[in-house]
């Protein structure tokens, strides 16, 4: 089943998520790395049980991001659920990319917190 999901709320974590790319981009080529390069990319997204964790993997898995992490985080009921693919910081920052992460994420009670690479 899809969840509804307030549309200025998706679009409020688009907006942080374009100004958080903007920065990260900005960091990466300070660091001399060539954002076009593909590299491994974490995926991370927080779910808000286990059900919605369960249901995120399903989804992941089958858009192509493989799921390599999902556990409960000590002390509460989120989740956490992660997935690696290898891909290059331009096509990860894309509006399409995030856009669809987020709305992903929150049709099944979860939340694209963002991503990361290591640049060493």
């Amino acid at each position: 089943m899809v969840r509804m999901v307030d549309e200025s709320k998706i679009q409020a974590l688009i907006d942080g998520h374009t100004a958080r790319n903007r920065e990260l981009k900005n960091l990466i080529s300070s660091k001399g790395v060539a954002l076009d390069d593909r590299r491994l990319i974490d995926l991370h997204f927080w779910a808000m049980n286990e059900r919605a964790a369960e249901n995120l993997a399903t989804a992941l898995n089958q858009a192509g991001y493989p799921v390599t992490v999902k556990s409960k985080v000590e002390g509460c009921d989120q989740w956490n659920v992660e997935s690696q693919i290898e891909t290059s910081p331009i096509a990860v920052t894309a509006q399409f990319f995030v856009e669809s992460l987020v709305r992903l994420a929150a049709t099944h009670e979860s939340e694209f917190d963002g991503w990361g690479t290591s640049i060493w």
